[in-house]
């Protein structure tokens, strides 16, 4: 399912790239689970459903997608662990859009994790392949350094030989130092937390603004600056960043692309009486 909106001259998609479940104790880290399960309703396995939102966005130059949803090459114990559905990813949730693989200008990566980078890649005859063969890659270089020399400790997260190193492989990728332009109308900035080198994604046209928050913010209950995850690598930095990047938001009422939530693929970020971040749905 897609959903799609107008900004100024640009078109905009959320596209579904799989759901899957993750525990609930990582979701929210240091937040016991009497706090967040009201917020959002574990399973008998403590485990919480979760979509990968990915958006799409065509400019009259070009058509740039933002994150790629886990793919289609897991194994069955990956599918498990994930609880993954549909098994199609992204690449199906495309062609129900109307959007053939080969359309694709530019794919930005907010960070190469397995449930954003994964749909990067395919498994073709034996062997993997970009999914999208025309476009160009937008990868944070010090996020490629830290994924490719991943530790014990993070290596879990990404998988290297099947989502990544194709890419470098294939020369596709387009590494970037910092806050980039992606395109007319499309910028990154860092937005570190989750990991070192995390970028969200702001896209811009007739006066209006998106944003791609990526990791920073997965789901709307952690619009509470304290709601972080335990995968989160630096959480004060995720703390401090997150409210930096919320009040500007508010400020400027941006609309807030959330990567994760099932119900609320987006909202308009406000501040309410209490101080606390809030977000109302949008149209």
């Amino acid at each position: 399912a897609s959903m799609g909106f107008k900004l100024g001259d640009l078109d905009l998609q959320v596209i579904s790239g799989g759901r899957f479940r993750l525990d609930g104790g990582i979701l929210f880290g240091v937040v016991p689970k009497v706090l967040w399960q009201r917020r959002a309703e574990p399973n008998d396995l403590n485990r919480i459903q979760l979509e990968t939102n990915c958006l799409l966005v065509r400019t009259p130059d070009e058509t740039v997608l933002i994150e790629t949803g886990f793919g289609d090459k897991h194994t069955g114990k990956e599918q498990e662990i994930y609880s993954i559905e549909p098994p199609g990813g992204l690449v199906e949730s495309l062609s129900e859009a109307g959007v053939a693989v080969d359309e694709i200008d530019k794919v930005v990566l907010t960070h190469l994790h397995m449930d954003h980078a994964g749909g990067a890649t395919v498994a073709k005859g034996g062997e993997y392949l970009p999914t999208f063969s025309n476009a160009r890659y937008v990868v944070q270089q010090k996020e490629w350094d830290d994924a490719v020399n991943a530790d014990g400790q993070t290596s879990g997260g990404y998988f290297t030989e099947e989502d990544l190193i194709p890419l470098d492989r294939s020369g596709v990728l387009e590494l970037v130092d910092g806050d980039h332009d992606v395109c007319s109308g499309i910028r990154t900035f860092i937005t570190p937390g989750h990991t070192r080198a995390h970028q969200s994604v702001v896209v811009t046209s007739g006066g209006e603004t998106v944003c791609f928050i990526g990791d920073l913010v997965p789901m709307s209950p952690h619009l509470r600056p304290i709601y972080i995850m335990a995968f989160d690598l630096y959480p004060k930095e995720t703390y401090r960043v997150k409210q930096e990047v919320l009040m500007q938001a508010s400020d400027e009422g941006w609309l807030v692309v959330f990567p994760h939530d099932v119900d609320l693929p987006w909202g308009y970020v406000k501040v309410d009486a209490d101080g606390n971040f809030v977000t109302e749905g949008a149209k």
